[in-house]
């Protein structure tokens, strides 16, 4: 008789979902051995850089994905299921904890191995090995994105490459002059070794020494000033050698439901490179301030981006530390 499966052996997968900032909001809280409610725990929003938490709402969409596919690997079936009446703009004022979806253990299914394969999709902020994707990857990134009503478009020419590598270094730069949003994000910025466990983004991860890390954060108008700001931007861009190719994800991310849709469609496209050996690196800082935004719509022509990013190939990259336990026992 096959043996049924715990919330706790799910949660041993779904914790490996990525999160903005690496502070993975959501958890796992079990009514029965059947039934669980999914809650985002409002500390861990970042309502100051992510606007409206559009971004941390599409992190529920790749956490429910990521808890889907957990059951296939223990073979269950999981449905996930997003409370309808979520306003992510209002997230923050709801209390600690707001109960934002539920997930339903069904029955048995063929198991199918997923643990590889999640632990294999990595942000990989280190630099590429300079080879251009092959055009079948392309056309099946595209393919990802186009199921879900969006849109995967990618450039590979070294003066659009190199433009948005500069760019996203000066987005960089500026948006940690702003009081609010650095202080918001200060605390997950982390230096030192990093720990099997945990949350946040460490200095190995992120590919930057920790005197660099603390400077951007202490001294943020110094690093911007004339001179000094050119070499943090050359510095920063060094880190991203390799690169040929940038990419934009286009299409409705506004609403609850977009949002649902979008974080659920970019899990399937991260997992799709990852089979492939393909990295990607998040450009967030450009699309969460809104003077950046406005240059990428000019730039390519689009007004619905929220997503713009690096990807290809190289070395497997150092791995982020995730939070050990997602599962709240009463």
């Amino acid at each position: 008789m096959r043996r049924s499966v715990t919330w706790a052996e799910l949660g041993s997968l779904a914790r490996l979902a990525p999160s903005p900032h690496n502070a993975q909001p959501y958890r796992i809280r079990p009514r029965n051995d059947h039934r669980a409610d999914i809650v985002l725990l409002t500390d861990r929003l970042l309502p100051r850089e992510d606007h409206g938490n559009l971004y941390v709402a599409s992190a529920f969409g790749i956490f429910a994905a990521t808890l889907v596919r957990a059951g296939l690997h223990f073979g269950v079936e999981v449905c996930v299921t997003a409370d309808p009446l979520i306003d992510p703009s209002r997230l923050e004022y709801a209390g600690p904890e707001v109960r934002v979806g539920e997930a339903t253990i069904r029955g048995a299914v063929q198991a199918v191995e997923q643990a590889r394969l999640l632990d294999a999709r990595r942000t990989s902020r280190i630099p590429y090995d300079g080879q251009v994707v092959e055009a079948e990857s392309i056309l099946a990134f595209t393919d990802v994105a186009s199921r879900r009503d969006h849109r995967f478009v990618s450039y590979s020419d070294d003066i659009t490459v190199r433009s948005v590598l500069r760019l996203n270094a000066d987005a960089i730069i500026d948006n940690l002059r702003l009081d609010a949003e650095r202080e918001e994000i200060r605390p997950w910025y982390r230096a030192g070794e990093t720990p099997a466990h945990g949350d946040g983004l460490w200095e190995t991860p992120m590919n930057q020494t920790a005197w660099t890390m603390r400077a951007a954060f202490d001294a943020p108008r110094v690093v911007g000033a004339p001179g000094i700001r050119q070499l943090a931007r050359w510095s920063y861009v060094r880190t991203q050698r390799g690169t040929r190719h940038v990419g934009l994800l286009c299409g409705r991310f506004g609403r609850w439901r977009e949002l649902v849709s979008a974080g659920e469609m970019l899990l399937e496209l991260w997992l799709t490179m990852a089979a492939r050996g393909v990295y990607m690196h998040p450009m967030g800082s450009m699309l969460t301030n809104p003077r950046y935004a406005r240059e990428i719509a000019a730039r390519f022509g689009v007004g619905d981006c929220w997503l713009v990013f690096r990807f290809g190939r190289g070395a497997e990259p150092p791995r982020a530390p995730r939070i050990h336990n997602i599962v709240i026992s009463e």
